[in-house]
């Protein structure tokens, strides 16, 4: 391995000098290339326990598990290291088995080793190993009871009111003997026999065990033998229930419903356990690790603290659960709908559906101009050869009008739309209180990155010595425009990547879309609030010619592109960073497609101006098919349907998705576009021109495609924008 005194040779410096580079301590640009070009010839790489001798931080974090055969654990520990490693901590692992002993060794073998902190998830009752970290390093100590002595920093877990929830809900189903296995320690034994006393009186009921598949056979072996009278049974985890349900298939008492303690996970849970007890793990993991990081950071105004979290209680609902059994048998029902991952997974999950129920549903796909055409013109020739079909929200007020779109408000209960996110209901299908659609496929823009670029030492320094600003995530376009620069070849010769950006390009509705996000970012429009053209101005002019610049940055495609196009150039690797919607995104973290999986980033986009996107489910008033093509569209866009939706490649609007801890590997950011959300926009076209969306179709992005072309300036592009909109939209201008 090569040595610094063999880099300062190399590049025929001084030893010194070689340090201040390393260490960011000097800014002259000839001296640092000469440095990091020797360092890269000779595959040099800092020592990290040398520096850290010199630092008195080892930036490492011991973490402390009862073990990783329990999936909750193992999730949690994958979250951990996630977030440590982010902010540029390694850890050192001890597993304890739940055995006090074990527990104690683990945390002097972890301050052995001068890790600057540690995290410790137990469930012993007794601490032996209090004196050793009581003014040592930080420690955040995460467990189900809490301690007396606030020694160090504590995190509740609180399964206590979850729990009573499941009692409460066997008896209003008159479940009249319940079998509690749980894990020691899960909840305090005296508090345990308190909240069971309050629905059963048979404490025998209950065991408590060790963590063990074997030992949660055992016990609902043994139970179910002692007490064949048994109607419900509750396992203190994944680990326990999966002997549970070994032992109910056993003995044939298959109708058992069974409730577990475990994280959501809809392959797992739908049809095999009656509801479950959770607790989000990766907030957790992200607390604690933001907190000792805090304490690590400054000790001298560090305070030890408690925070609890509380379990929620869910019952799961089978994917075929609200499938109506009168839908229609032995009929074919024909759907269009537009080219998307939500598209094809509804058309793969269909199947399901047409299963149970004897219905043939075809699914026609569509490129976007080609869906609304089709829509346009089966509204003129009052078709009826389509039941349904998608439509995107812009098309609503326009579709309305051409009377193709059934109203739905008498038939959808209102109970079924109150778990979409709030008010986009309303934003998505209703006009003038009527409700014309389903949403079906989400959409809210997020900036999506390569993380490591972001997070490279070498890149920082360059970066800042180049614009004299911290490389990080832009919070403006401007500062997007910076970075996109920074990050393509052809403006800098160093940069790990072809290109800054990835651009939707071309005559088409994403580039009109993508240039809204500045417009309205630069506090300007396409129509007053009064239906008036004002486009022609100032900071439209700043924000188109913003968005101009960004195509220096971008591949030179020369055809039109689409989202989905963008997202199969981003996964390639070459590109430092593209916007996407959340709904086509969905693939970018997909290892067997994707060479940036594991190592994306992802923020609001630059302004605070997202551009709501996303599609409605409608259904053809003249279809012959009405009732049953509203069955099928109501089961498709349904809470049941959402996470089997998403593993396929959709994505919804229901809370469900977004608030369950289902599909935060493959969908990390699903809860950062919760935020998006509401920062989101509606397109909006004047009443006048309600059926004629091509100006974000056709009219804008024509205009851009003349700018790059040479053709026009953005002075004209602007002028004749405007002219052409209010052409649209008169006599009434």
């Amino acid at each position: 391995m090569a040595t610094i005194k063999e880099v300062a040779s190399l590049a025929q410096v001084s030893i010194g000098t070689v340090s201040n580079v390393l260490n960011g301590k000097t800014n002259n640009a000839e001296l640092i290339e000469r440095v990091e070009d020797a360092m890269e010839r000779l595959g040099y790489r800092p020592d990290a326990n040398a520096r850290s001798l010199k630092n008195t931080k080892t930036n490492s974090i011991g973490v402390i598990l009862p073990n990783i055969i329990n999936p909750d654990l193992a999730a949690f520990l994958s979250a951990i290291e996630m977030e440590l490693r982010e902010k540029g901590y390694s850890l050192l692992l001890k597993l304890t088995q739940n055995n006090g002993l074990l527990e104690k060794n683990a945390v002097n073998q972890c301050l052995e080793q001068c890790v600057d902190g540690i995290i410790i998830y137990s469930s012993a009752q007794k601490k032996f190993y209090e004196k050793s970290i009581r003014d040592s390093v930080p420690v955040i100590f995460i467990n189900q009871q809490g301690v007396a002595d606030q020694i160090a920093d504590l995190i509740h877990l609180d399964y206590e009111a979850a729990f009573e929830k499941a009692l409460q809900e066997f008896c209003i189903q008159g479940l009249d003997e319940v079998g509690i296995i749980l894990e020691s320690n899960l909840i305090e034994k005296q508090r345990l026999l308190e909240i069971y006393r309050r629905y059963y009186a048979n404490t025998g009921n209950i065991k408590l065990i060790n963590y063990s598949k074997e030992l949660g056979f055992k016990g609902a072996y043994q139970l179910l033998c002692e007490n064949s009278r048994i109607k419900a049974i509750v396992a203190g985890n994944y680990v326990i229930s999966e002997g549970v349900k070994k032992a109910i298939q056993l003995l044939g008492f298959d109708n058992i419903p069974l409730v577990a303690f475990k994280e959501s996970n809809w392959i797992e849970d739908d049809s095999v356990y009656a509801a479950q007890v959770g607790i989000p793990l990766k907030k957790i993991a992200q607390s604690a690790v933001k907190r000792l990081l805090y304490a690590i950071e400054n000790p001298h105004t560090h305070e030890k603290v408690t925070e609890t979290f509380s379990a929620s209680y869910e019952v799961i609902r089978p994917l075929l659960s609200n499938v109506p059994k009168d839908s229609g048998q032995g009929k074919v029902l024909k759907l269009l709908m537009f080219d998307s991952p939500a598209a094809h997974g509804l058309s793969q999950l269909s199947k399901v559906y047409m299963k149970k129920n004897n219905i043939a549903v075809q699914c026609e796909i569509l490129s976007y101009k080609g869906l609304e055409d089709a829509l346009y013109k089966a509204a003129a020739e009052k078709a009826g050869h389509m039941d349904g079909f998608m439509m995107d929200i812009l098309w609503l007020d326009g579709l309305v009008s051409t009377g193709i779109l059934e109203p739905l408000s008498s038939v959808v209960a209102k109970n079924y739309l109150t778990s979409f996110l709030e008010g986009k209901v309303k934003e998505y299908a209703e006009k003038s209180g009527e409700l014309y659609g389903i949403p079906f496929m989400a959409g809210t823009q997020l900036l999506f990155y390569q993380k490591d670029l972001f997070e490279d030492q070498k890149l920082k320094m360059a970066f800042y010595r180049m614009y004299g600003e911290i490389l990080q995530p832009p919070a403006t376009w401007a500062q997007f425009n910076l970075i996109a620069e920074f990050f393509t070849r052809s403006c800098n010769k160093k940069s790990p990547v072809k290109y800054g950006v990835a651009c939707v390009q071309g005559e088409n509705i994403y580039t009109a879309i993508s240039f809204l996000n500045r417009l309205w970012a630069y506090g300007s429009d396409i129509f007053s609030a009064a239906g008036e053209v004002v486009i022609n101005t100032n900071n439209a002019l700043a924000a188109l010619k913003n968005f101009i610049k960004s195509y220096q940055f971008a591949a030179e495609t020369g055809v039109n592109t689409t989202w989905d196009e963008v997202v199969n150039e981003f996964k390639n690797g070459d590109s430092a960073m593209v916007i996407l919607y959340d709904s086509h995104a969905v693939a970018i973290n997909d290892y067997t497609q994707s060479k940036i999986a594991g190592n994306i980033g992802y923020s609001l986009i630059p302004g605070g101006c997202p551009v709501l996107g996303g599609w409605n489910m409608g259904v053809n008033y003249y279809s012959p098919h009405k009732k049953e093509m509203t069955d099928f569209l109501l089961w498709a866009c349904g809470d049941e349907v959402a996470i089997p939706m998403a593993l396929l490649g959709g994505t919804t609007l229901r809370k469900k998705y977004y608030l369950k801890n289902d599909l935060e590997n493959m969908h990390p950011w699903k809860s950062l576009a919760m935020e998006s959300y509401p920062l989101s926009r509606k397109r909006i076209l004047p009443q006048t021109a309600a059926s004629n969306p091509e100006l974000y179709s056709y009219t804008i992005p024509h205009e851009i495609c003349r700018i790059l072309s040479g053709e026009i300036t953005e002075e004209e592009a602007l002028e004749n924008i405007e002219r052409e909109l209010k052409k649209l939209i008169l006599p009434h201008q």
